[in-house]
């Protein structure tokens, strides 16, 4: 180039902006780069919080689980006591099935779980819609029960 080419180039690129246009598109995606970054590690973090709960609430659970059992043992021996041998061995039985699902959920992580409930519906698909069904009546109950103590507690709304 020229000289005259030169000094004609610098200015084309003051006149268009070229150079700064591209510092401000790599401004742009520096920030882009942060904002992602960031994101991923706010997600990792509420990933984090979520399984701690999770495991928290499942040794809650697993506890009274055992706690249950343990009542249900106590129960046992009273009836056989009372020479209740058919009751008592119910709950006996009961007791020792309440033991069984306790000791499943200590020892097996969520992605276990879940990968043997998806098995057991493969295997057995109406006892998995059944199921469905139950839950979902349960959780309508919940639901309808939730709603009417909060209009008794004058919560409700003024709706239908």
């Amino acid at each position: 180039m020229t000289m005259a080419n030169t000094e004609t180039r610098g200015f084309q690129d003051q006149v268009t902006g070229q150079p700064g246009r591209d510092s401000a598109r790599e401004q742009i995606r520096e920030v882009k780069n942060q904002v992602v970054d960031q994101a991923k590690n706010t997600l990792q973090q509420a990933k984090e919080r979520a399984s701690s709960s999770l495991g928290e609430s499942k040794s809650q659970f697993v506890n009274q689980l055992g706690a249950a059992a343990e009542a249900l043992r106590r129960t046992t021996e009273h009836l056989r006591s009372e020479d209740q041998p058919r009751i008592a061995g119910l709950t006996d039985t009961l007791a020792r099935q309440l033991d069984q699902v306790s000791n499943y959920l200590r020892n097996k992580d969520a992605a276990a779980m879940r990968h043997d409930l998806e098995n057991a519906a493969r295997r057995q698909p109406g006892i998995a819609i059944g199921g469905a069904i139950v839950l979902g009546l349960i959780g309508a109950r919940f639901l309808k029960s939730s709603e009417r103590r909060r209009e008794r507690q004058g919560g409700g709304y003024a709706g239908a």
